[in-house]
């Protein structure tokens, strides 16, 4: 059960993070700097933690479709984001989740569960 709750954790902490850094630079990965990384692993983490906790008190059925997960990914990251940081544009939460939610769904064809 442990292991299970890390792999979600890592999982969620993957998308959220890429997702977050990417969306902050607006495309440009040549301005990233140390303070992006700290915002984009605090919006992980959070996304991470929040998908370990739905784990608790949502049903398998729903943890193990790549949509679902992928919406809940998505959702949990535009909070995530919201809260960590203010954003530099309008709506950089919501693209922020949305593009999660993209690399959740993409990365579900990739790894395979055993």
């Amino acid at each position: 059960m442990i292991k299970e709750k890390i792999v979600i954790f890592l999982r969620r902490l993957s998308e959220a993070t890429p997702a977050c850094l990417f969306v902050m630079a607006q495309g440009n990965l040549n301005v990233i700097t140390l303070a992006h990384w700290e915002t984009a692993l605090r919006t992980g983490c959070i996304t991470g933690s929040v998908m370990v906790c739905l784990s608790f008190i949502e049903s398998k059925k729903w943890l193990h479709n790549r949509y679902s997960t992928g919406a809940l990914t998505g959702l949990a990251t535009t909070t995530s984001d919201f809260v960590a940081h203010p954003a530099a544009f309008s709506g950089e939460a919501i693209v922020t989740g949305l593009v999660a939610a993209v690399l959740c769904v993409l990365y579900s064809f990739v790894v395979k569960d055993k």
